[in-house]
């Protein structure tokens, strides 16, 4: 008998891009703590029962499914270490008159180490030998540093692309990640948790510590705060603007690249017609933006890139202002257009 020739790439294609279900657009009264900070109009759109124009594509679902495998290999650490307490536990909180926040953390670890039974568990899962030779070590080192035990905290794990580790080592966790966490510690009442980013490029690894109380409750309240509104009122908020200014540059938004309603919002069939538009006229307004803050003579392709800012931007000649009074905080890239 002749068998038939199979391709494993096909298999393992099939296998991601199917990923799991999506979660079903019906309306609901609750927000999901991974949604705080995100697009007001996203989520009342799916708040309220829109269906989404733009679904997650092939792509996100790939993306979705490398994090999880970086949320797995935290996870067998944790485990064979022994200080893995819980996984994946839902938790809720409800501000007096507000919308309630559900959400589903990461990991809850620390306590007193049962070594030896963390060895038979993760040993009866047969990982790889490297696994077993690295995880050793920090099992060690964890018997030396801290044989009375650690303090339970919470962890929250993303990956994230080299770039974006860039941004997070110089600026700091993203605003929506530490929300994100701050509700986890505000419902089980616990006052400290740890981000963790891991770049999948070459797993190099951040770590930021949010407490609570802290000052990412104003923001976690006020988003709750908007977003109850909204709902309440029935009211569907304004538009995400195409272009924002940020830490003194202009750049894409992520809110409207990545909306779930892209095309019903925006007119866009798809992110990367977004892209097209967009990317390098914002990349020509950031490098003239550069020159004005510098005083540099201005050529006419400069003047007209900046009426073009100012259809967006009326208020360009205040952000200049602003750009030459913080000049030792703008990276100034000079280029001629």
């Amino acid at each position: 008998m002749e068998f038939t020739s199979w391709s494993f790439s096909k298999i393992w294609n099939a296998s991601l891009e199917l990923g799991r279900p999506d979660r079903p657009i019906k309306k609901r009264e609750h927000l999901w703590a991974g949604e705080i900070g995100g697009s007001y109009i996203d989520r009342y759109l799916k708040m309220t029962g829109v269906v989404p124009t733009n679904p997650p594509n092939a792509r996100s679902k790939r993306k979705f499914e490398a994090g999880n495998l970086m949320e797995w290999v935290v996870e067998m650490v944790l485990l064979r270490a022994g200080i893995l307490v819980k996984a994946q536990e839902w938790l809720s909180h409800t501000y007096p008159g507000l919308l309630q926040v559900t959400g589903k953390l990461d990991f809850l670890a620390g306590g007193k180490p049962d070594y030896e039974k963390a060895r038979e568990a993760v040993d009866a899962l047969e990982l790889p030998e490297f696994f077993g030779r690295a995880v050793q070590k920090i099992v060690d080192y964890l018997k030396e540093k801290y044989p009375d035990g650690l303090k339970e905290i919470v962890l929250e794990v993303k990956s994230c692309s080299s770039f974006m580790y860039e941004r997070y080592d110089s600026q700091g966790a993203d605003r929506r990640h530490q929300a994100q966490l701050f509700h986890y510690l505000k419902s089980k009442g616990m006052n400290e948790g740890h981000i963790i980013y891991i770049c999948k490029d070459d797993l190099r690894l951040l770590e930021f510590i949010i407490n609570s109380p802290s000052d990412v409750e104003t923001f976690y309240k006020n988003d709750i705060e908007v977003m109850t509104k909204y709902i309440r009122d029935g009211v569907c908020p304004p538009k995400e603007p195409l272009v924002i200014f940020d830490n003194f540059k202009f750049r894409t938004n992520f809110k409207v690249a990545y909306s779930n309603y892209l095309t019903k919002l925006y007119g866009y069939e798809n992110q990367f017609a977004y892209d097209e538009k967009w990317k390098r006229e914002v990349a020509k307004w950031d490098r003239v933006y550069q020159r004005s803050i510098n005083s540099a003579k201005m050529t006419d392709k400069n003047l007209e890139v900046i009426e073009r800012i100012k259809e967006v931007y009326p208020n360009y000649d205040e952000l200049v202002d602003l750009g030459k009074n913080n000049i030792d905080k703008v990276k100034v890239e000079e280029e001629d257009d």
